[in-house]
């Protein structure tokens, strides 16, 4: 009875941050953060090493997320259900809205309504990269200086040279390796 209410409440869950995830897996993450601790499935620090996880594994980080947490949950099962739940409000969606927006081509409602998503997108997504950054640089209340200076460099870099963000992600885990081992 227990897993069965588990399944439900990861289903709902998921398809609650599914129909409210404007801008994709990385405006979510608040939302995401706050529904996993308040349902009891995961806390803070580790919710943010899913989620580097979710990052550096193939695929959009939403679903990553959502597979990654539904089987620490409830195995299997729950990461199937978790990321159909995720998925399936987007599908529900679009669906209707491609009708919709046929049929409205150029209307100035269409516009503003786009400006406005766009807006909050951007403010959410800025919103996780606070996030982020506030687990990654601040632990057990000591400022992390190596991961700013390698947040910083990595940002500098994909800003101005727009490299792959695959050697990136192995770049920063091996100047994150050479820094353990280098200052510890």
């Amino acid at each position: 009875m227990a897993y069965s209410i588990t399944i439900l409440k990861l289903f709902a869950m998921y398809f609650k941050i599914g129909l409210f995830n404007f801008g994709g897996g990385l405006a979510s993450i608040p939302l995401l953060q706050r529904e996993l601790e308040k349902n009891g499935f995961m806390g803070y620090d580790e919710f943010f090493n899913v989620l580097s996880i979710s990052q550096m594994t193939p695929g959009a980080i939403a679903m990553n997320t959502a597979t990654f947490v539904g089987n620490k949950v409830a195995g299997i099962p729950g990461a199937i259900v978790a990321t159909v739940a995720l998925a399936l409000p987007s599908i529900i969606v679009i669906l209707i809205l491609s009708k919709i927006l046929q049929q409205l081509k150029e209307n100035i409602y269409k516009r503003a309504i786009f400006f406005i998503l766009k807006s909050l997108t951007t403010a959410l997504i800025l919103y996780a990269g606070y996030m982020i950054a506030q687990a990654t640089w601040i632990l057990e209340n000591k400022i992390e200086i190596k991961t700013i200076i390698i947040s910083i460099l990595m940002f500098g870099i994909a800003y101005k040279k727009k490299i792959n963000p695959i050697i990136l992600i192995i770049s920063s885990g091996i100047l994150g390796y050479l820094g353990l081992y280098l200052f510890q």
